[in-house]
């Protein structure tokens, strides 16, 4: 599928063009409705934040546990399994 040229605004504009130009009042009602819809609001992060200490914390409990899956090492702490993995990749 080729990707579109022009922006939004382009085209509401373009679609006001026409309509003037051949007298469609259509054309404007359908530029009216052309818009972007607001930025979708995300969740609220409920997950603590990664501090090294915790990360460290992490690491000892998954090396003495080392057959849970990341999900249940999230729940003991009380974060996302993103975080599980964040501290076992050394990114805190």
């Amino acid at each position: 599928m080729a990707r579109n040229k022009r922006r939004i605004p382009e085209l509401r504009a373009r679609l006001r063009e026409l309509a003037e130009e051949y007298d469609l009042d259509e054309l404007h009602d359908i530029a009216d409705e052309l818009h972007r819809n607001p930025p979708v609001s995300r969740a609220k992060n409920r997950s603590k934040p990664l501090t090294t200490e915790l990360a460290d914390e992490i690491r000892r409990y998954v090396r003495r546990n080392p057959g849970l899956h990341q999900r249940d090492v999230a729940q003991r702490f009380n974060v996302n399994p993103g975080r599980v993995s964040e501290a076992l990749n050394n990114l805190a």
